[in-house]
């Protein structure tokens, strides 16, 4: 074979391999534009549903702020009452500490006061035996004693019999 053949054949090899290079370049590029185009397509959709998800969460964000509004507006009001109820109790502790005191004062002045008087009681109670009883009593012995000697000196008798009285006045005492 001569050289111009084996030319004539590499030529048609090299043709024959360059249009199926051609022809596998040409659906490459056909299928890379098909899948180029779905790509777009479900870009499009998601970009379409992520719209759609980022409209929602706008609404439910502005339905939020209401309730933003709400809670701060409960807090201020919780850290109110919390600050009253605070005051309250501190306020109705000190009370109870002042109740407290004044009731232990008056405890303490009452449990003088009765003291006080049980003392001036029995003072008052020995006065009375020091200073009525006995001089009674003296004076009622010494009656018996002229009631009983007059007794004797007129009937040169014995004398009676105590009477009740006299041993009921000795018990007294």
């Amino acid at each position: 074979m001569s050289l111009e053949t084996l030319l004539l054949i590499f030529v048609s090899i090299s043709a024959l391999a360059f249009v199926l290079q051609c022809l596998s370049m040409w659906k490459a590029a056909r299928s890379i534009a098909k899948t180029v185009e779905r790509l777009e397509q479900e870009t499009k959709e998601l970009q379409g549903d992520a719209h759609e998800l980022i409209e929602r969460a706008r609404g439910i964000v502005e339905s939020m702020a209401p309730l933003g509004r709400i809670a701060e507006s409960l807090k201020a009001n919780m850290d109110l009452i919390s600050e009253m109820v605070k005051e309250r109790v501190q306020d109705l502790d000190e009370f109870v500490q002042e109740m407290t005191e004044m009731g232990r004062e008056q405890a303490s002045k009452v449990n003088h006061v009765v003291t006080d008087t049980v003392e001036k009681f029995e003072q008052t109670t020995e006065m009375i035996h020091q200073d009525v009883l006995k001089p009674v009593l003296e004076i009622s012995s010494f009656l018996k004693g002229i009631k009983a000697g007059l007794y004797y000196l007129f009937n040169k008798k014995t004398p009676p019999p105590p009477s009740k009285s006299h041993a009921e006045d000795e018990l007294f005492i």
